[in-house]
């Protein structure tokens, strides 16, 4: 699956003409196609991979013909192509897989051999079996695309370690000592062209086409052509140090992420599994809380919130007393913070015991 890429304004933009299902761009913020794909749940993609499995069981048994099968895949593989670009590599190819299995070509196995990892056995496939290969194909794309994870958190591990055997090192030597044991970092094939950053441009007529680019006001980008997700993933990982982006492990969920704005941001914006917030706030409302342990005057309103809390909740207390009361104890608390109340004043104020 080939695509073409382009850098603007700190944005990749990703093309696919050539693919035989996605046709849009995706746009992306520098270095974070790679970060995230590092961190793409394995959940999400089953989550994707076994309704597209089962459609096209069903689609086999109704014996729709190729052609329709070919565009209700494409409609999937369109509806999610947004998620991650890295992510649509796997999907597209697993979309064709199964196209290529319901057509019986024989050229599957050297196309399974090119994508897939090294170290994927795919002998004795029975591509007639819909049923059973598609599953396999389901787990050996997910654990092939666990392995490059695993492979890109090594790497960033030892981009941005403090210390370990780069230390001392800048980005662009880091990733060059990377490459040397044997990462490949510094290969690819990119064919690169100058091409407007607009796509419906005419090809000949030349006055049709200096009236478009000033009409549009079309820029001409530096336009590499990328052969496959390795070599994209190379270049993404390239131009993101090469931009001196800080790329930084956030300290809830442990994954990595683009610092984007304030340099000590120190979580990343994504939503974890099982968590209904974004790390950013679950970091700071923790940084707070960790913040007021063994502060007397914090401990004193804790224990009268908790006390009029239970209060309203067995109706001892209405809801817009309780609000009151805690809009004042805050200011209180506020004052106490400055001086200007004693911490035994504010306990008398809230009624606490000692």
């Amino acid at each position: 699956m080939k695509c073409q890429v382009y850098i603007k304004d700190g944005r990749i933009f990703a093309g696919f003409p050539g693919s035989s299902l996605i046709f849009d761009e995706i746009e992306y913020s520098l270095g974070t196609g790679a970060t995230d794909f590092s961190m793409f749940p394995e959940k999400l993609a089953r989550d994707i991979f076994e309704p597209v499995r089962e459609w096209f069981l069903h689609s086999v048994q109704d014996r729709q013909t190729n052609e329709v099968l070919f565009e209700e895949l494409k409609e999937v593989v369109v509806h999610h192509s947004k998620m991650n670009v890295y992510f649509n590599f796997y999907l597209e190819s697993y979309t064709m897989f199964l196209l290529g299995m319901r057509m019986q070509k024989p050229e599957m196995t050297d196309w399974l051999k090119g994508f897939l990892f090294v170290g994927t056995s795919i002998n004795g496939l029975d591509f007639s079996d819909f049923d059973s290969t598609s599953q396999w194909a389901v787990e050996t794309f997910i654990a092939d695309m666990k392995k490059r994870q695993a492979l890109l958190k090594e790497d960033l591990d030892a981009i941005t370690a403090d210390s370990g055997e780069f230390e001392g090192f800048n980005l662009m030597q880091r990733l060059y000592l990377i490459s040397l044991q044997g990462r490949n970092y510094l290969s690819g094939e990119f064919k690169i062209t100058l091409k407007p950053d607009y796509l419906p441009m005419p090809k000949d007529d030349m006055e049709k086409i200096k009236s478009t680019l000033l009409e549009n006001k079309v820029d001409v980008v530096e336009m590499v052509e990328v052969k496959n997700l390795d070599d994209l993933l190379n270049f993404e990982m390239y131009h993101t140090l090469k931009a001196n982006l800080l790329i930084r492990k956030c300290k809830h969920c442990g994954e990595y992420f683009v610092v984007m704005g304030r340099t000590d941001t120190e979580y990343c914006d994504r939503i974890p599994e099982e968590e209904t917030k974004p790390c950013s706030i679950i970091g700071a409302t923790r940084n707070y809380w960790d913040s007021k342990i063994g502060d007397p005057v914090y401990a004193e309103f804790q224990q009268a919130y908790k006390r009029n809390h239970s209060r309203r909740r067995v109706g001892k207390m209405t809801q817009n007393e309780f609000y009151e009361w805690s809009e004042e104890a805050r200011k209180k608390r506020t004052e106490c913070d400055a001086g200007l109340l004693t911490v035994d004043e504010y306990r008398a104020w809230l009624g606490n015991k000692r």
